[in-house]
């Protein structure tokens, strides 16, 4: 007996670790935690991991030390070097895991392609840090109870599904 009750959990366990809400769970809990030690480290509230800010503090402090300029960084930024490096750690893993499961490709683009991307990541980062559009910021500030948030939350959303369903529009016309 007990050898089955030892394989059927395991069966379970081995089906729950692979299902996407229990992933995504785990990274809200870590998510969660490592706010926790950021705060608790003197950080602001509300500023977890941001791609927006944290890009910011990295570019204007490599900028600082380069030129020995003082532009604008967020308390905890200046005082770690943890929060700006998590844009580093992002793309290295992301790299890393797309070699590992052989998902890495460069796209053969023409230079317009390339510009468009580039001015689109910029104009994106850029507005992020005017309206204060960051995602992961939003999220952390609906958990504050912010309505603001939230509503920004909602619209966020519902600016991906009309992006989406205007992309799949065009490349069904492009198929056609």
């Amino acid at each position: 007996m007990p050898c089955s009750i030892c394989s059927t959990v395991r069966n379970i366990t081995s089906l729950l670790v692979r299902h996407p809400a229990f992933l995504g769970a785990l990274i809200g809990m870590l998510a969660a935690l490592s706010q926790s030690l950021l705060i608790s480290a003197g950080g602001p509230e509300a500023y977890g991991f941001c791609v927006a800010c944290h890009t910011r503090d990295l570019v204007n402090g490599v900028f600082n030390i380069l030129t020995g300029t003082s532009l604008a960084l967020a308390s905890i930024s200046k005082n770690s070097v943890l929060p700006v490096m998590s844009v580093a750690g992002v793309l290295i893993g992301a790299y890393v895991s797309a070699r590992l499961h052989r998902e890495h490709a460069v796209k053969k683009g023409s230079f317009r392609d390339y510009l468009i991307y580039f001015l689109g990541g910029f104009l994106v980062l850029i507005l992020a840090m005017i309206f204060g559009g960051c995602p992961y910021r939003a999220a952390l500030r609906t958990g504050y109870g912010d309505l603001i948030a939230l509503i920004f939350i909602v619209a966020m959303a519902l600016g991906v599904i009309a992006g989406t369903a205007f992309m799949l529009r065009r490349a069904e016309r492009e198929d056609a």
